[in-house]
């Protein structure tokens, strides 16, 4: 008999592997949530709210540990000089103190955030400029690090504005964090969670059910669908020219599908967590691609981010109380700086710089962020939107700018004469294209009956429908279990 290899097995469990590093859809990561969970639970039920709390902190901290490895130590030591700083600026009476404070506790994490994200950037753009031929750093970007930085930002200036008042060091460091969102998001801001953390209760069967419905459907997206048309997706925007003009459409048709899947699947699967622990999250998607316009689209998208840009970049650069021209140009600011945070590479400037055009040219025209009313107006927004968020997702995509040019010039020789043969050859991808796409403009009436359903059956049944979830995601699963597109940003 082949004897247990139990070192290996505590190796894996408890050291960082950056081959294999903890994320949701691995079986570690369920292994160790199963048991957190369960000592959690315990501890609320004796009473020992202040020590589950405690229980939490250091499975974050482990957990962040687990998915970056000994860049954990630079995360607690930017983490204690935020809270520090935040303090100081608390104590200090003249407002000029505060203002360093202030400035400090801002300046230090995004110091941190542009050598990790920006440095190699700036040699880049610095030889493209000048021929300079400098060699890049071997910088690795630790996980999570814009999502962290951003709420750290948003927690002093809420303290510092008097939205928010200050917390104790052990809530302020859970807050930052808070494992099922630390490494991508939602940035959740200190005034929604904080308050949970000093009320903080059991939650009720209906949330722990309706937590469990959010992983379940996360995993279905990012494991099922995004894994495996990702297969096709890579193909594409790895040789662009080495395939069709339809087949490069529906690669774009693809990515779309599959970021939206990639990146809503985790949030679910984050906010489904936090739920089953009685901790609200809020919400970060919103059915983005049944939108009308622009402006709504970034209502919908990613919410926690584009309030995030909105609340602490657009509003305090004067929004739109200075004028036309200065809104249309702090949009446009705004959006590139956006596009600066998903990624250190001018294809994301692009990308943010179009999408702030975009919303400007929407607001010059008139357009609001509620949908048109009539049904044709309505349809005609959607389509235009919805293809323009498609066709600018090439730019996060493709590698570089000529491979973004190069599917874009496949697009002029579209024919359907291939649908029929494409259809034939990859029927599972276009299935579960046709399949997420559906799901997404499902009426919504539909998904909260289908939801209310599943709260409703008992629990034993629930539990029996995650199995076969799991076990459909164990079958289907590649054998290299793809990290969520957004742990890169």
């Amino acid at each position: 008999m082949n004897q247990i290899d139990w070192e290996a097995i505590i190796r894996a469990l408890f050291l960082y592997r950056p081959e294999a590093p903890m994320i949701f859809p691995t079986l570690e990561f369920w292994v160790w949530l199963t048991l957190i969970m369960g000592f959690y639970g315990l501890l609320l039920q004796r009473k020992a709210y202040q020590a589950g709390l405690w229980l939490l902190l250091g499975f974050s901290v482990f957990f962040y540990y687990k998915s970056t490895g000994a860049f954990v130590l630079i995360f607690l030591g930017t983490l204690a000089f935020s809270y520090f700083t935040t303090q100081r600026l608390v104590a200090a009476t003249r407002a000029t103190t505060r203002k360093l404070w202030l400035t400090l506790a801002i300046l230090v994490p995004l110091l941190f955030l542009g050598y990790y994200k920006y440095t190699n950037f700036f040699i880049d753009t610095v030889n493209a400029l000048t021929g300079a031929g400098l060699a890049k750093w071997d910088i690795f970007l630790p996980a999570g690090i814009s999502f962290y930085t951003f709420q750290m930002v948003s927690y002093v200036v809420d303290v510092y504005r008097g939205d928010v008042k200050p917390a104790s060091f052990r809530d302020y460091a859970l807050y930052i964090t808070f494992f099922p969102q630390l490494v991508a998001g939602p940035i959740v801001r200190a005034s929604h969670f904080l308050p949970q953390v000093e009320k903080h209760s059991w939650p009720d069967a209906e949330k722990v059910s309706s937590g469990l419905w959010l992983i379940i459907q996360g995993l279905i997206k990012k494991v099922i669908i995004a894994d495996y048309i990702a297969q096709y997706n890579d193909l594409i925007f790895a040789n662009p020219n080495g395939y069709s003009g339809f087949e490069n459409l529906m690669g774009i048709y693809g990515y779309g599908l599959q970021i939206f899947c990639d990146f809503s699947g985790y949030s679910d699967v984050a906010i489904g967590i936090g739920r089953m622990m009685g901790f609200d999250l809020g919400i970060n998607f919103d059915k983005p691609y049944r939108s009308a316009s622009i402006t709504e689209f970034w209502r919908r998208w990613h919410i926690s981010l584009s309030s995030w840009l909105r609340d602490y970049l657009y509003i305090p650069l004067g929004g739109n109380r200075r004028g036309r021209i200065r809104t249309y140009a702090n949009l446009l600011l705004t959006m590139l700086i956006g596009g600066l945070w998903h990624g250190a590479s001018w294809r994301f400037v692009a990308w943010g710089g179009l999408h702030g055009l975009a919303l400007a040219v929407h607001r010059l025209l008139g357009g609001k962020a509620e949908p048109p009313k009539h049904p044709f107006r309505r349809f005609i927004g959607w389509f235009l939107t919805f293809h323009f968020v498609l066709l600018l997702w090439v730019f996060f995509r493709a590698k570089d700018f000529g491979t973004a040019v190069q599917v874009f010039a496949q697009l002029q020789h579209v024919s359907l004469s291939y649908v029929n043969s494409f259809v034939v050859f990859r029927p599972l991808f276009v299935g579960l294209l046709v399949l997420g796409y559906l799901l997404h403009f499902m009426p919504m009436g539909w998904v909260v009956r289908i939801e209310g359903g599943f709260v409703r059956m008992p629990w034993v049944v629930q539990f029996l429908v995650f199995v076969l979830t799991i076990q459909l995601i164990l079958q289907m699963r590649q054998a290299y279990v793809q990290p969520f597109i957004y742990f890169q940003f």
